[in-house]
């Protein structure tokens, strides 16, 4: 069994009252040519992410308990429908001045069956963190999202990830996500880790 460590880091302070992402495209593509993107205008969606996902880990205080839950997205329902998976293997608590989050679950827990998640080699993942998550495709109101990548360079460039061997990607190795990129400092992701390794 392979357990994925998640790390993120903001400039500022984790606010409940924002919302934060953690998404993941569980597609076996090692290419991996489509994954996931915020959604930063109208027609909204979902009001968070667009492009390819499965699954999605999210921190708020719409969450249960701890704030963090992991979701499934519903095949066939336009990323609009979700179904709640339960809590993180283990979750850091995050107090009022904590500027990050950290989270750890089993693969097992996106694919229940062992051996088809033994089988998974490839995803694609992306960090999202936004003030507010707009459905009304008529809201004209701008919201403020940071997402991996930079900005002059593209909207967002998510991370294609192997999960079949033990390894540790971290922001300083890619030089994917920029300080300073939103002017909220609550918002602006300034550092992350990922893990994944054996159980």
């Amino acid at each position: 069994m392979r357990r994925i460590v998640v790390e993120v880091q903001v400039a500022g302070r984790i606010r409940p009252d924002y919302h934060y992402f953690v998404l993941f495209n569980l597609s076996n593509d090692p290419t991996g040519q489509a994954g996931p993107v915020p959604v930063v205008a109208p027609p909204w969606g979902n009001g968070f992410a667009a492009g390819a996902f499965t699954h999605f880990m999210r921190y708020d205080n719409l969450q249960p308990a701890g704030g963090y839950a992991l979701y499934r997205v519903v095949p066939n329902t336009n990323l609009s429908v979700f179904q709640y998976l339960g809590a993180p293997r283990f979750s850091e608590p995050v107090a009022a001045d904590s500027n990050r989050l950290r989270f750890e679950i089993d693969l097992t827990q996106f694919i229940p069956n062992p051996v088809d998640a033994a089988q998974m080699q490839f995803i694609q993942l992306n960090i999202l963190a936004t003030d507010r998550i707009p459905i009304d495709p008529n809201d004209p109101t701008r919201k403020v999202v940071d997402a991996l990548g930079d900005p002059n360079l593209g909207v967002s460039q998510y991370l294609n990830l192997r999960i079949d061997q033990n390894r540790i990607v971290r922001n300083a190795d890619t030089n994917l996500e920029p300080r300073g990129d939103v002017p909220d400092p609550d918002l602006d992701i300034v550092d992350w880790r990922l893990e994944v390794r054996a159980l």
